[in-house]
């Protein structure tokens, strides 16, 4: 995975953190959310997120001089700000100009246009979409997760997930296991049930790909509620996996 898929979030508003990370997130980026500027100090100079996406109001003088520094010190000099503007005036973009920041997205102007802005500045430090792969949660057996999929005779049967993403599910099973309903590339399964230890979640799902005893499956028709659930789960295995690979 390109290193420009990595962003770190800040704002003070822990709502709009959250669905920042959620939009990020659905582009096929992996976003991290700090909530402090002393946590994204530590994160930025670990070389990690070259992208910092932060949410400034003109009262916010804290984050200015953050901002002031990142720009002059050494380690964080390369990471590229994205400021998130909150009914900005004309002095505080004066400002934010004037100690080096380039890339401005008023917060009224809509969820495209930041996503436009991400990935222009993604792919200006050689990050391509089309080459970015929504980050994937290995799901180990013993935590048992599985999909009830619901057959033509209305009777459910579990299948093992072997990963989850946003956008979808892989399926695995054994020789001696072999889901009763027969597996087709493009089927629609209606009204699955995902099981993943804190995760219940009903979903439709297209079958994109079969393969020695593997089924990729995707997810189609995700409402906002059931978004926000998967989002949160995938969210919290990123960060624990990082702590426990730190």
């Amino acid at each position: 995975m390109a290193i420009g898929s990595k962003i770190l979030v800040f704002s003070s508003d822990v709502v709009e953190s959250e669905r920042l990370i959620r939009l990020l997130m659905y582009q096929r980026f992996i976003p991290k959310a700090v909530e402090s500027i002393s946590y994204a100090t530590l994160a930025l100079v670990s070389g990690e997120y070259p992208i910092f996406l932060c949410a400034y109001s003109p009262e916010n003088n804290a984050l200015l001089d953050f901002l002031n520094f990142m720009r002059q010190d050494n380690q964080m000099r390369s990471v590229i700000p994205v400021v998130l503007l909150n009914k900005p005036t004309h002095k505080c973009i004066t400002n934010l100009i004037r100690i080096g920041c380039s890339n401005f997205v008023d917060q009224a102007a809509g969820q495209q246009v930041l996503i436009n802005k991400m990935e222009t500045v993604a792919e200006s430090i050689g990050d391509v979409r089309d080459k970015r792969q929504f980050a994937r949660i290995e799901i180990p057996e013993y935590e048992n997760a599985q999909l009830l999929i619901t057959a033509r005779n209305g009777n459910k049967y579990p299948v093992r997930v072997s990963n989850v993403s946003m956008g979808g599910l892989q399926l695995s099973w054994s020789p001696e296991k072999i889901p009763v309903q027969r597996m087709v590339a493009g089927d629609v399964l209606m009204n699955c049930l995902l099981i993943a230890k804190d995760l219940d979640l009903y979903a439709d799902l297209r079958i994109i790909s079969i393969f020695n005893y593997k089924a990729g499956v995707q997810f189609i028709g995700l409402n906002e509620e059931r978004q926000a659930k998967l989002c949160d789960f995938i969210y919290g295995r990123l960060l624990a996996e990082k702590v426990k690979s730190g």
